[in-house]
Parts: structure tokens; sequence; C-alpha cells
């Protein structure tokens, strides 16, 4: 009945009736295969508010076409099987352009079965769809931006689903976030699927996640292109990332972010695993990436006290299992080990298959402001070299010496691109340290190739099949 009462209030009969064509051409509240609908005319912001704030369970919000003026967050907050559905990214435009308040664009929390589909969401003052703490998530056909590029003052993230399970994104853009475009965090089960990121600090970030399926993406002209990563202390491991059949070119966009992790991220880096386990980099296309196509490094090139890294699997608040994984133990502040079982560090990247890619015109042009170091560092060791930076470049950090693979970095596989281990722990001390390079594949199995092998140890790779 409340539901019909909505529908009654916020759609006049012109609108929503047999005359719907006009601001209603893709999606109708009176489409047969919508049960309970509520229509909102896009003249009425206020309207989408009251009908977001007042939700059922088993809803579906209809927007017309246009652009509404918003000037507060959409919240949805536990709620089930909620649906939003536009008329195309280009004809129904949700912009909070002109907003002060601290808000996000779309806020959902327990909100299991949501689907956001086919309209864009722009210049929200924070995130633009965050979506917390649900199960069954779908992000489809949506395009999430902000209107000017390069702007430290944008939201951190455009698509943003976090700490939730079953989450596909797929046939979406985000673009010119000053953080990350499109963000799985902390999140179990997700398909990132043939979406175009661009513009952004870090187009692509999958962090803290255990089981993804990302492919068939578009990632270009960001700082940063594709990026894997666990950060110390979020409690869940991150484990089993499948990255294959993306294009990543062009990532050489300013670095605007105004602090954070991304910060860090050299211009020019095509993608990078860092603090991960269990990945696979595979069959993707690499070209124009002017500071490198793929780095694997530690986390401790980003936080060196290995105590932060340290997480405790037995506390209520641990995600996800760490069977199989051989973490190191937890570490007190001094470096030393900690003895209790329950305690675990999550800082090594480890257990990576580097295969099948392709590389082309990268790795000639590097950032020399990264404040991290590592573009001073490979401007000293390959303008010495007058080469490209190598196509893959390993920090080593962990490694017995040179000659060892006890991370299990596996790049026998990639049969074009060149490889190269330069133990940035050394470098960073006295640059111009030693280093290994390796200029053809398939980088082993000889004395000093140590990284010829093609496959996961422990098994293949888990994902999440959709299902």
């Amino acid at each position: 009945m409340r539901n019909a009462l909505l529908l009654f209030m916020l759609c006049p009969l012109a609108a929503c009736g047999d005359d719907e064509g006009d601001s209603f051409p893709l999606h109708a509240c009176d489409d047969p295969d919508i049960e309970s609908a509520t229509c909102v005319e896009v003249t009425d912001a206020k309207g989408l508010l009251a009908a977001t704030n007042s939700l059922s369970a088993d809803t579906t919000i209809v927007l017309g076409k246009g652009t509404f003026a918003m000037n507060n967050e959409v919240s949805i907050q536990n709620v089930a099987n909620v649906h939003i559905l536009g008329q195309g990214t280009e004809l129904t435009i949700l912009d909070w352009a002109g907003t002060t308040a601290q808000v996000n664009g779309i806020a959902a929390s327990g909100t299991n079965g949501l689907l956001v589909q086919d309209f864009t969401v722009k210049n929200s003052v924070k995130d633009g769809i965050r979506v917390e703490a649900s199960d069954g998530v779908t992000y489809r056909k949506i395009n999430a931006t902000w209107d000017t590029p390069e702007a430290p003052t944008n939201g951190a993230y455009g698509i943003y689903p976090v700490k939730s399970k079953h989450v596909l994104v797929e046939d979406s853009s985000a673009s010119n976030a000053s953080d990350a475009g499109l963000y799985v965090g902390q999140c179990q089960y997700a398909i990132i699927r043939r979406n175009e990121v661009f513009g952004n600090v870090a187009g692509l970030e999958i962090e803290n996640t255990q089981y993804a399926d990302v492919y068939e993406n578009n990632v270009h002209d960001n700082t940063g292109g594709l990026v894997i990563f666990d950060l110390p202390g979020n409690p869940i491991v991150g484990r089993d990332i499948r990255v294959h059949d993306n294009n990543v070119h062009d990532n050489n966009g300013a670095n605007f972010a105004p602090g954070g992790t991304v910060a860090a991220i050299p211009v020019g880096t095509g993608t990078f695993a860092m603090a991960s386990r269990r990945v696979e980099i595979v069959d993707n296309m690499y070209s124009n990436n002017d500071t490198v196509d793929i780095a694997i490094v530690s986390g401790l090139i980003i936080e060196g006290d290995m105590s932060k890294w340290t997480l405790d699997t037995s506390s209520p608040a641990f995600v996800g299992g760490v069977d199989g994984l051989n973490l190191l133990p937890g570490f007190n502040m001094d470096g030393s080990p900690r003895a209790e079982a329950n305690l675990v560090s999550n800082f090594r990247s480890e257990n990576i298959r580097i295969a099948g890619n392709s590389h082309a015109m990268s790795g000639d042009k590097i950032d020399l402001f990264d404040p991290n170091m590592l573009g001073i560092m490979l401007n000293v060791i390959y303008g010495g070299l007058q080469k490209p930076v190598d196509s893959i470049v390993y920090d080593t950090i962990g490694e017995t010496d040179l000659d060892s693979n006890d991370n299990h970095l596996c790049a026998g596989g990639n049969t074009s691109g060149t490889l190269a281990s330069l133990d940035f722990a050394a470098q960073a001390v006295q640059i111009g340290s030693p280093y290994r390079r390796f200029d053809a594949p398939p980088f082993g199995p000889a004395a000093g190739q140590q990284f010829d092998c093609n496959t996961i140890a422990g098994g293949a790779i888990v994902v999440w099949d959709g299902n």
C-alpha cells in the first residue's frame, strides 16, 4: 500500500502511465518485470530523497531522463533488494555540483541485493556510489565522474563497494576521482568486467580483497592503471585475485591525490601489486605507460614498521581465512617475530604469476617526483643503462639474495617483455647496488634466472563465477 501511495504522489499519470515514453524510454514503472516501482520525475530531487528515505524491501525506483540537481546524499540503509534504474548514463544524471555538505552521492549500507543501473552520478563531494556491508551488489552501466579533471577537491572514489560480498561491477565507467575511480576494498567474491576507468589517480583498485576476477577492462590515462594491494591494519588478507585480458595503456596522468597511499603512485605506472599473494596477472595488453608496466613490491615500501602489519586472526573483526597462505608471523615494533599462533603479517608480496602479457612502448619517461624514491632509483639505474625500464620490476624485498625466489614470483610464462630484480632495500641505502636484469624470457632456469616458473603454489587461483 505504501509503495502504491508513493507511486501516486511522485508519478503523475502522464509520466508513469501509458505515455511514459518521453521521460522513461528505457525503464518504466509499468514494465512487466518490475513488480513494485516508484517513478521519480527528473525535476523532483526532493521526491527521490523522499522515496529512498522511506523504502520497503523489494522496491524499484525508476528515474526519468534529464539531470537531477542534488543537494543531499541519497541514503539507503538496511533494506534488501532495492533496485535503482535510470534511462541510460547520458540521459539520467544525478549532479551534486554546488553542494557544500560533506556527503556521498549514493550511500548504501546493509542493502543486500542492491542493483544500480543506467545512470550517471557526478560531482559528489565525497564518493560517487558507496556500498558498504552488503551481500549481492551489482553496479551495471553506471558512470561515476567529476566535471573538473585532475582536481584534488574531487571526491575520493567513484564506484566504491567496500566490506561487501558477491560484488559485480560491469559495463560501467569511472573518471576523475582523486583516489580511485573503481575501487573494490575489503570484499569477498567480486567480478569486475568490461569497465572503462580513466583520468583518476588510481584507475581500478583491488584492496584487501579475496576471490576477485578482473577482466576485459579498459584502463587508461590514470596516474596508475590497475593496482592490487593490501594496506596494514585492515582485518582481511587479500588473496586469489585474477587480472586478465585487460587493456592497460597510457597511464601517465598527473598525480593529483590530496594524500593517502595513492599519492605515492609514480606517474606512468601500468600495474602494481603490493603486499599481495596468490595473484595472476595474465594475458593483458600493456602499452605507453611511461614509468613501468608491472611492478611487484613489498608493503614495507609504504610502511616499514612490521608491527603495523600484524593481524589477529582470532579477533571477531577478522574476515576470511588464511589457510594455505604461508603468512609470516606477527612482529614486534623492533622487528622481532611474535610467537602467538593467531598472529600473522601480510606485508609480503608472494606467489604471483605473470604470464601471456604483451608490452609495447613503456618505461621510457620515468616519474622523477615519486615521493617514495622509486622514480629516482629507476632514473639512476636505467639512465645509466640508457634503456627503458624493464616490463616487470621486482623489488626483491624479503628474498635471501638476488639469486633466490623465496617469494615465488613466476614470470616464465610471460613470453614477451623483460624483467629486473632490483633489490630496492639495498638501492635505498646506496643507489647503484647490485641488481639483476633479464633481457628476454623465459627468465631461467639457468643460474641467476630463477623466475622461470609458471604456476601458483598451492593450487589454482579461486575466483567467484557469479553464481
